[in-house]
């Protein structure tokens, strides 16, 4: 031993100087199993913070209550650990933090991490941006945005960005996205996409087939507004051996189901014709728009 140490040892530790040499090989082992203790117990946490995120990362993606991981998941693997592998495997589950409110924060930072990943591909790449409008449960537009970006393998990515309640206004040429975008990239280029280009044209149709397809609608709507209309002519169908029972809705949003709407239509239009007709339904339209249906080119 060094005299400097020496000498603090005789100093402070007196009461050791004349111990054996097991007692101090004894003191070292202690000592590194403490440190082992630490060290495991360190990583227990650190596994445990993990398997958090990975849980809540789940009940985010299956859209469940954030309280289901403290009330089911984590009993759940407690008991299926418990079974497997014993009840000391099973105990270190329980340092795995599930409350509700952790597992809302641990969801938070996952989507600031995402968020923050997908800001660090687009600064150093190429990429077009797509944006729509859409409606939640209640009715509220939102604006929602999407990106397509290169990677550098080659792939495309579409990745979503984010949504506003906002949705009218970003959507203005004058202080939403459009105006904001262009301030920053004057020569950026807009275009409606090819559905909504579509739709658009087709809103302008000739006076004569607006009329049809008013009067199409009209049938459909009656039909099918009343569950036991829609009963009744679905039993008609089938004992005239059509092989469809129902009309289709319209909706105004999905363009496409214009063309679907009037072949359904067409295909039907001997049995819309005698339903309208036991429903004393009068109307000389409805059955002069069977007769202009059956000449439609489809």
């Amino acid at each position: 031993m060094r005299p400097c140490k020496l000498r603090h040892f005789e100093t402070i530790h007196s009461e050791h100087v004349h111990k054996s040499e097991e007692f101090f090989k004894r003191k070292l082992e202690e000592f590194d199993n403490q440190t082992k203790s630490l060290k495991k117990l360190v990583s227990v946490s650190s596994n445990a913070l993990l398997a958090s995120y990975k849980v809540s990362y789940r009940i985010a993606k299956c859209k469940k209550p954030h309280n289901i991981g403290e009330t089911l998941v984590l009993p759940a693997a407690i008991d299926m650990v418990e079974a497997m592998f014993g009840e000391s495997y099973a105990k270190q589950l329980q340092q795995i933090p599930l409350a509700d409110n952790t597992v809302a924060r641990r969801i938070d930072d996952i989507s600031e991490d995402l968020c923050d990943q997908l800001v660090s591909r687009l600064r150093n790449c190429k990429f077009a941006i797509q944006v729509d409008e859409g409606a939640d449960i209640n009715k509220n537009a939102h604006l929602i945005a999407y990106v397509r970006l290169l990677k550098k393998n080659g792939s495309i990515v579409l990745d979503f960005v984010q949504t506003s309640r906002r949705a009218a206004q970003s959507m203005s040429e004058i202080i939403g996205l459009q105006a904001l975008v262009k301030n920053r990239a004057p020569e950026i280029i807009w275009t409606h996409c090819m559905l909504h280009r579509s739709a658009l044209v087709s809103k302008n149709m000739s006076p004569e087939l607006n009329d049809i397809f008013a009067q199409i609608t009209k049938v459909i709507n009656y039909i099918k507004h009343s569950p036991l209309r829609a009963k009744l002519f679905a039993k008609l169908c089938e004992d005239m051996d059509s092989k469809d029972t129902s009309l289709l809705y319209y909706c105004e949003v999905r363009w496409l189901s214009r063309a679907k709407v009037i072949r359904r239509v067409f295909e039907l239009k001997d049995q819309v014709a005698d339903f309208l007709d036991e429903n004393d339904i009068e109307d000389a339209k409805l059955f002069g728009m069977m007769t202009l249906l059956s000449n439609l080119p489809i």
